[in-house]
């Protein structure tokens, strides 16, 4: 009896070997892959999560430096800008302390196909956001809800500032806008002394 129990067991023949390695090979190529996949996507998730950081930095220290502009007073600069740079009076400087008038000023500069964001104060520059192949521009809202290339819009003793500025960047095929409403009063407030003799 035991002689014919092993007379009928049998080994695989290598036909059989070689399906199942095909299939062990087919399985651990799927898992490889679909990690590898995952893996990326992952990297991609943090790469798109750093730069949405970075666009929430720039858009919040862009426009909380220009929403408390001083308005010109007699002898007194105000808002100067065009397309590609702007420098104004802020209360809200992005260095100095809070609430003190500070000369500040943004500009966009293209490097080497780079479209870059950079914050002037005082003898410090720093970039603050850049985009790759974009262009941009400034825009100001004059008093008739109408977006112009440049302030101030003609030369006066006492030139009002502008109800609003965007930064507009295109970049393939995303267009930001960054909007900073101006809070504080667009015309100064001017005594018959300041016009008469200027400020201290």
């Amino acid at each position: 009896m035991t002689s014919n129990r092993h007379k009928l067991q049998r080994a695989f023949t290598l036909i059989e070997m070689l399906v199942v390695m095909i299939i062990v090979a087919m399985v651990v190529t799927l898992i490889v892959q679909g990690f590898g996949y995952t893996l990326g996507v992952y990297q991609r998730v943090v790469k798109n999560q750093n730069n949405a950081y970075q666009q929430v930095f720039a858009y919040d220290w862009f426009t909380s430096s220009l929403q408390a502009q001083v308005a010109m007073r007699p002898k007194d600069r105000g808002l100067e800008g065009d397309a590609h740079q702007l420098n104004t009076f802020s209360y809200q400087p992005l260095l100095a302390q809070q609430g003190l008038k500070t000369r500040i000023g943004w500009e966009l500069v293209d490097q080497n196909g780079e479209l870059q964001l950079s914050y002037r104060e005082a003898n410090n520059q720093f970039i603050v956001q850049r985009w790759v192949g974009a262009a941009g521009h400034f825009e100001y809202l004059d008093e008739k809800g109408q977006w112009v290339a440049r302030w101030p819009l003609e030369k006066s003793e006492l030139q009002p500032l502008p109800k609003a500025i965007r930064l507009v960047v295109n970049s393939g095929r995303e267009t930001f806008n960054y909007v900073a409403i101006n809070n504080t009063r667009l015309r100064a407030e001017v005594t018959a002394e300041e016009v008469m003799y200027g400020r201290d």
